[in-house]
């Protein structure tokens, strides 16, 4: 009996844990994000959920920048539940952010496009 209890003791957190693991991947989706500028050297500085909003971050620094329009795309590095997804591009100080559109849902993955058009 003793045995029983020791290993129900080792057993019960480890499939605890896993089904607890599995449950937390399966809660969200990998985001990406089609970003269209309006002129180049925007810099992609990561993701970062604040609140509800996913928002992606781009920064410009510089006095010139190339006049054509630019398409990149980024996504999560994990799985995310937001409810909205934001852009967020600093130019030289100059923070604008743009609410991102869902475009299409695959399975496990969420996409969007957000443009600075």
């Amino acid at each position: 009996m003793k045995k029983v209890f020791a290993v129900l003791v080792v057993i019960l957190p480890l499939v605890a844990g896993g089904i607890y693991a599995l449950g937390s991947q399966e809660s969200g989706k990998y985001v990406t994000l089609k970003a269209t500028f309006r002129m180049g050297g925007a810099v992609y500085n990561g993701y970062q959920l604040k609140g509800e909003a996913l928002v992606f971050k781009f920064e410009r620094n510089g006095d010139f920048f190339t006049q054509a329009i630019e398409t990149k795309e980024f996504t999560t590095e994990e799985r995310l539940a937001s409810e909205k997804v934001i852009m967020e591009v600093n130019t030289n100080g100059e923070i604008k952010r743009y609410e991102a559109k869902l475009v299409k849902e695959e399975e496990g993955e969420l996409i969007y496009e957000a443009s600075e058009l």
